[in-house]
């Protein structure tokens, strides 16, 4: 049992789901940090993965990321199906509630990732799925710009004063936006370890909160740089990502794509350390993510943009 589960959220999951009872096994999921992740297994019932905020951790909302789940579910996308949410009526918190999705550790089936991935960027963005995210633009250029925007002000929100690095990065990303992109969903944190699969195919994609409409390039370069060294070599990601996708690489995109990413790290990481500092969520990570990890990526960001 954890602190989540105070104020009901056994009797409510019962109730929400028509279980026979609100008798459950309740085990915490150590890993992630923007949300706190439970899973219930109810006696006389499957069992669920319940998805709860923490405080406002990298500037996103379990809101959006719930509704462009179903959205993106209704499009046929490999995503775990939600059952149920609260806007923080139940613990405090939002949180929403989920199907149980199993699988297994290894092998890692890259090249279904691969394929998985491009559906996802390659879905019609009309005008109903374009509805169901926060910043709603039409281009990919335009998404870009909008996203710089995004991580900036979640930046300046979290200090007091600027940080140098991230205000010389922040022009330079305005200045060289590329005007090549497709308009697409973009997963925003995708790689090896936020997708379920059962060695041979994706089940589902997990950890949407950083879910937006922008260039594909971001996620791959994210993929490539950020989760896939612990699986395949740089070279090896592009070839399968080149061959599966058509994507390309250049010089020029790729550093640009890689600073991005690096932007958008470093700015949702200070919202760690005012989180921290403030009180809302004292847990170590919280310091951690807030000081030391914005810091290395803060470092990697100013190399890239200055090389």
């Amino acid at each position: 049992m954890t602190a989540a589960t105070d104020g009901g959220l056994l009797d409510w999951l019962a109730k929400s789901l028509g279980w026979p009872s609100a008798r459950a096994t309740v085990e915490r999921i150590g890993e992630g940090h923007s949300r706190e992740m439970l899973i219930v297994r109810p006696e006389g019932a499957s069992p669920v993965v319940v998805r709860i905020e923490q405080g406002g951790v990298f500037g996103t909302t379990s809101a959006e990321e719930c509704r462009v789940m179903k959205a993106l579910k209704a499009r046929g996308v490999a995503v775990a199906e939600i059952l149920a949410d609260d806007a923080g009526s139940v613990i405090g918190r939002p949180l929403f509630v989920m199907e149980f999705v199993d699988g297994v550790e290894r092998p890692i089936p890259t090249t279904a990732f691969v394929d998985r991935l491009h559906a996802l960027h390659t879905l019609p963005v009309d005008d109903e799925l374009r509805a169901t995210f926060d910043r709603s633009p039409e281009t990919a250029r335009d998404a870009t710009f909008g996203q710089i925007d995004r991580w900036y002000e979640v930046y300046r929100s979290a200090v007091a004063g600027e940080i140098d690095g991230l205000e010389r990065a922040a022009r330079w990303l305005r200045a060289n936006v590329p005007d090549d992109g497709r308009l697409a969903v973009v997963h925003g944190d995708a790689g090896p370890g936020n997708f379920v699969h059962d060695g041979v195919d994706v089940r589902a994609f997990t950890d949407w909160e950083f879910a937006h409409l922008g260039d594909s390039r971001e996620d791959w370069s994210f993929c490539v740089s950020m989760r896939g060294p612990r699986v395949l070599g740089r070279e090896e990601w592009l070839s399968t990502i080149a061959e599966r996708t058509g994507v390309k690489f250049d010089d020029e995109s790729w550093r640009y794509w890689e600073a991005f990413n690096l932007f958008k790290g470093a700015c949702a990481n200070l919202t760690c350390r005012h989180l921290y500092e403030t009180g809302r969520n004292p847990a170590p990570n919280m310091a951690i993510v807030g000081t030391a990890v914005h810091r290395l990526f803060l470092h990697r960001l100013v190399a890239v943009i200055t090389d």
